[in-house]
């Protein structure tokens, strides 16, 4: 089997930065109610999206158990957000956000390491 290209992995970072990038923005908004953070919070999950199709281009990549611990974090952190979806004046756990995120940040920085040895 071939190695995971540069390239690819390459994309799979840059999604993964993009993504802290969104989930950062939103925790900066998570106090704010409304329709800016529930916008916030779709960009997080186009993201994510990316992110996930990504990962399938090489099945290496997306069995990776780094990678695989990257999108269960995010799930945590995405799920502080469940309310919004459907009551944009929801209240969040603003100490819940800010742990959950820096467990995912973790998690991207132990994932890139890994990843580069594929």
């Amino acid at each position: 089997m071939m190695d995971v290209s540069k390239q690819q992995l390459e994309l799979v970072k840059q999604q993964g930065e993009n993504i802290l990038k969104s989930m950062n923005e939103l925790k900066r908004r998570a106090k704010k109610k409304g329709r800016e953070r529930f916008d916030q919070y779709e960009k997080l999950s186009a993201n994510r999206h990316s992110f996930t199709v990504y990962t399938f281009i090489d099945s290496k990549i997306e069995q990776a158990k780094s990678v695989q611990l990257f999108q269960q974090k995010l799930d945590l952190f995405d799920n502080e957000f469940d309310e919004i979806r459907t009551n944009f004046e929801a209240d969040v756990d603003l100490k819940a956000i800010e742990a959950t995120y820096q467990e995912v940040v973790t998690a991207y920085n132990e994932m890139i390491i890994n990843i580069n040895n594929l």
